[in-house]
């Protein structure tokens, strides 16, 4: 399996899971992952950085 598809299973995933969830709201978990994106637990450097926050707000705006 690539790692796209991997990717994309997980995406799709936390797409069902959110819209399903009736636990904290959508805002805050997605500010709080920009957050873990943006410190040491993210990936590589600036450009990659930018890059995930920009992928995590195509996620924020697929959420019903």
């Amino acid at each position: 399996m690539s790692n796209q598809a991997q990717v994309d299973a997980l995406e799709h995933l936390l797409i069902a899971v959110l819209n399903s969830s009736s636990g904290a709201p959508k805002d805050y978990l997605i500010e709080k992952a920009q957050g873990t994106l943006l410190g040491n637990d993210g990936p590589g450097g600036p450009e990659q950085k930018s890059e995930a926050v920009k992928h995590l707000k195509y996620i924020a705006s697929r959420l019903g």
